[in-house]
C-alpha cells in the first residue's frame, strides 16, 4: 500500500508541471509510504509516489514504474491479489518480467488490454496510468472502493491524490463546503458517491475509471454487482462453497514479503478471517482494542475466547479518553472529512498497536453489508425473520445449555438468536418507536422503514441547529435513496438495501479504515470485500443470511466448527466506544467551547443558541448522534476551511531516508 499524487495540464500543452508543487503533494502523503519516494515529470504531466514496501521489496518494485519501452507508466496504491494468474498469459504475449511485484503485472495488463481488464482484477487500489503516445491519463478505483482517488478539475488541469489533504498543497484548489455532501452526511453518515465535503473536490466512485485527454474526459463503470439470483443448492452445499471461497480468497490475500497480522474484535467477522488464515498456513498475531468499566461492552472476554480457540497470540490495548481533544484534531486531519462515527478512535489505536509488530493486517470489514449482519436488514422482511426465529428456539436453547456445561447433542455450536439480542436493546427499540411515530408511511413501506431507521435524527432538529435551513433536506436525501434503490438490479428488498449500503455506507467505512491504518504506515486488507466474495454473498439469498434467528447465518455456519458459541452467537456491536461518556464527562467543556467558539460563531453555519440548548440536554436519546456530528463538522472546518491542517501537514518534509528519485522525461 502506498500514496499517489499527480498533476495533468491536459488543456494547456505549454504549461509545464510545477515540480515544487508535485513534491509537496507527494510528501504530504509521507505517512502512507515511508520506504521510498519517486516522481515522474513528462511535460504537462507529473506523477508522485510514496512507497510502503510489501511485495517485492527490491528496487524492481519501486514506482513510478514503466514498461521496457518507457511509453507506459503507473503509480499505484494497492494490492492485486490474483496477479500471479495473469502472468503466464502476459508472458505468452512476450512480456518479460523484471521482478515479482503485483504492480508490474498490473502495468503490463493495462498496457496489453486497457482499463476494461480491471473487471477481472481481485484487489484494492487507486491508480494512475499514463500513455505517453496518446497523452492520456487514466485514474481508477477498485471494485468496492476500499481505496480512494480524489481529484480537482478546473476545466484545464486535473490534480489528484490518495488523500484530500495532498490537494491542499495546490493553491488553485478552492476549499469550500459542499452543502449537499453535508446533507448526505447528516442522513447517511458519509458523503455519497463522487461527493466530498469540499465542493470542488470529487472522488472516483467504486469500480470506476476516468480517462483524461486534451480532447475530453470519459468516465466508465468497469465493475458492479448485477446478479442477485440465488444460486440454488442446499444450505449445506452453500456453506461448503463459501468455506472454499473464503479459504481461497484469504489465502491469496496473505501474499506478502513482510509480516502479516490480524485485526481482532472478538466478533464473528474478524474471527472468521483469522480462522481462514490459519487454515492457509499462517498463524497471524492478533491485535484488538477494548474498554473496561467505561459504560460499553468490554470486548476482552470474547477476544480472548476466540484467540484461544484458534490458538493465536493476542495483543490488546485500551483507551481512557484522556487525550480525546487532541485525538479529534489529529484523527480528523488524517481522515480528511467526517465519515461514519467514533470508531475512528479505537481503529487508530489498534492500528498503532499493530504497526509496532507488522506492516499488514487482515480484518473483517464488509461482512455486515454483504452477508446481512445488521438487524436493520430484517426491516425488509420483518415477518419472515420473526417466523424463522420461532423455529430457532431449539438451537438457541442448545447453545445456552452448552455454554452452561449441560449435556447436549455432540457437535459444534449452531448459529441462532443474535438478531433478537439486537432488537431487544434499548437503542433499537427507541428507533423502532420513532419510526412508528413517523406514521403509517414509515412503517407500511420497507423503503421508509429502512430510511427512517438509518437517518435517525429528525429533519427539524438539524434545521433548528443549522443557520441555513435549506442545507438540510430529508426529501432530497430520500430521493437519492429511492433513486439508488430503483437503479439496483436486485429484486428482493433486503438485497436492495444491502446493495445500497455496499455502495454508500461501506465506502465511508473503507475511507475511515484506510486513513486510520495508513496514518501508522500499516496496510489494512479486507478479504470479505474481495469482489469474488461480494458476488458470492449477493447470490446467497435472504434465507441463507437470516436463518434460525441469526444474521450472517451462512458466514457463521462456515466457521461454526472452530469458534466458541459465545462468539458465534453474540449480538452485533461494531466498534463500540465510550465517546459519549467522554463528551458528557471530562471533556464536556472542550466540546462546548469548540462548538460555540468565535470561529464557530463566525462560520455562519451554526445556530449557536439552539446548539447550546441541545448540549444542555444530555438525556435526550439522540444527544450523541447530534453532538458527535456537529463536533466532527466543526473540527473538520477548523482544519480544512480555516487552514488548521498546516499544523499537521508534511508537504515541506525532507525526503525519506532511502532518498527521492525524479524521472524527468523532458531532460535531454
Amino acid at each position: 500500500m502506498c500514496g499517489i499524487a499527480g498533476i495533468f495540464h491536459y488543456a494547456d500543452p505549454s504549461r509545464a508541471v510545477d515540480r515544487a508543487t508535485l513534491t509537496r503533494m507527494t510528501r504530504s502523503l509521507a505517512h502512507r509510504g515511508p520506504d521510498g519516494e519517486g516522481m515522474l515529470v513528462d511535460g504537462t504531466l507529473g506523477l508522485g509516489h510514496r512507497r510502503l514496501a510489501i511485495v517485492d521489496l527490491s528496487p524492481t518494485g519501486a514506482q513510478p514504474m514503466a514498461t521496457p519501452e518507457r511509453d507506459r507508466w503507473i503509480v499505484y496504491n494497492g494490492e492485486f491479489y490474483n496477479h500471479a494468474s495473469f502472468r503466464p498469459g502476459l508472458e505468452a504475449e512476450g512480456v518479460r518480467f523484471r521482478g515479482t511485484s503485483d504492480t508490474e503485472t498490473l502495468l503490463h495488463l493495462l498496457a496489453s488490454r486497457g482499463p476494461d481488464a480491471l473487471a477481472a482484477v481481485a484487489g484494492i487500489f487507486g491508480l494512475a496510468y499514463w500513455e505517453r503516445d496518446a497523452r492520456r491519463l487514466t485514474l481508477a478505483r477498485d471494485p468496492l472502493g476500499v481505496k480512494q482517488v480524489y481529484f480537482h478539475d478546473d476545466g484545464r488541469s486535473i490534480v489528484f491524490a490518495s488523500e484530500i489533504k495532498a490537494l491542499y498543497e495546490c493553491p488553485e484548489v478552492p476549499r469550500e463546503l459542499d452543502p449537499e455532501a453535508l446533507n448526505e452526511y447528516l442522513h447517511f453518515h458519509t458523503p455519497l458517491f463522487e461527493k466530498t465535503f469540499l465542493k470542488h473536490v470529487r472522488q472516483l466512485q467504486a469500480g470506476e475509471f476516468l480517462r483524461v485527454t486534451a480532447g475530453g474526459h470519459a468516465r466508465r463503470r468497469y465493475w458492479e454487482v448485477t446478479d442477485f439470483t440465488p444460486r440454488g443448492g442446499t444450505p449445506d452445499e452453500n456453506v461448503r462453497a463459501l468455506e472454499d471461497e473464503l479459504r481461497h480468497v484469504v489465502g491469496e490475500q496473505l501474499m506478502s514479503d513482510v509480516p502479516v497480522g490480524s485485526f481482532f474484535s472478538g466478533g464473528i467477522d474478524s474471527t472468521a478471517v483469522a480462522s481462514m488464515a490459519t487454515r492457509s498456513g499462517l498463524r497471524p498475531r492478533c491485535f484488538g482494542v477494548h474498554f473496561t468499566g467505561q459504560g460499553v461492552i468490554d470486548e476482552r472476554p470474547f477476544q480472548e475466547a476466540a484467540a484461544k480457540a484458534l490458538g493465536l497470540d493476542l495483543e490488546l490495548i485500551t483507551l481512557d479518553g484522556s487525550t480525546f481533544p487532541d485525538d479529534m484534531a489529529r484523527l480528523m486531519f488524517f481522515q480528511d472529512q467526517p465519515v461514519i462515527g467514533a470508531a475512528m478512535l479505537p481503529m487508530f489505536a489498534v492500528a498503532g498497536l499493530a504497526a509496532k509488530r507488522v506492516k499488514v493486517c487482515v480484518g473483517g470489514q464488509a461482512a455486515d453489508e454483504v452477508f446481512g449482519g445488521y438487524a436493520r436488514y430484517a426491516l425488509a422482511h420483518p415477518w419472515k425473520v420473526a417466523s424463522q426465529w420461532l423455529g430457532a428456539a431449539p438451537a438457541a436453547l442448545a447453545n445456552r445449555l452448552r455454554r452452561a456445561g449441560a449435556t447436549t447433542p455432540s457437535g459444534p455450536a449452531r448459529p441462532g438468536g443474535n438478531v433478537w439480542k439486537q432488537f431487544a436493546e434499548r437503542g433499537t427499540l427507541l428507533r423502532i418507536a420513532r419510526n412508528f411515530s413517523s406514521g403509517a408511511r414509515a412503517m407500511g413501506d420497507w423503503r421508509e422503514r429502512y430510511f427512517h431507521n438509518f437517518a435517525k435524527v429528525p429533519e427539524a432538529t438539524w434545521r433548528e441547529i443549522l443557520l441555513t435551513r435549506t442545507v438540510v433536506s430529508r426529501d432530497r436525501a430520500r430521493a437519492t435513496f429511492h433513486d439508488t434503490l430503483n437503479r439496483s438490479a436486485a429484486v428482493d428488498p433486503a438485497d436492495k438495501v444491502m446493495h445500497w449500503d455496499a455502495q454508500t455506507y461501506l465506502t465511508g467505512l473503507f475511507q475511515q479504515d484506510d486513513r486510520m491504518s495508513m496514518a501508522h504506515s500499516l496496510e489494512s486488507r479486507v478479504p470479505l470485500a474481495d469482489p469474488r466474495v461480494v458476488r458470492f454473498a449477493f447470490r446467497s439469498g435472504f434465507d441463507l443470511k437470516f436463518r434460525d434467528g441469526a444474521s450472517k447465518w451462512i458466514l457463521r455456519q462456515a466457521v461454526a466448527d472452530v469458534i466458541p458459541a459465545e462468539v458465534l452467537n453474540r449480538r452485533k456491536v461494531g466498534f463500540d466506544t465510550p465517546a459519549v461518556r467522554w463528551m458528557q464527562g471530562p471533556h464536556r467543556d472542550w466540546v462546548r467551547d469548540t462548538l460555540t467558539s468565535s470561529a464557530a460563531r463566525s462560520r455562519g453555519l451554526w445556530n449557536t443558541a439552539a446548539l447550546t440548548r441541545w448540549l444542555d440536554d444530555p438525556r435526550d436519546p439522540l444527544w450523541f448522534d447530534v453532538a458527535w456530528k456537529a463536533l466532527c463538522i466543526e473540527v473538520w472546518a477548523t482544519l480544512s476551511l480555516d487552514s488548521g491542517w498546516r499544523a499537521h501537514g508534511t508537504g515541506d518534509a525532507p525526503p525519506p531516508p532511502s532518498g527521492s528519485t525524479l524521472i524527468d522525461l523532458d531532460a535531454p
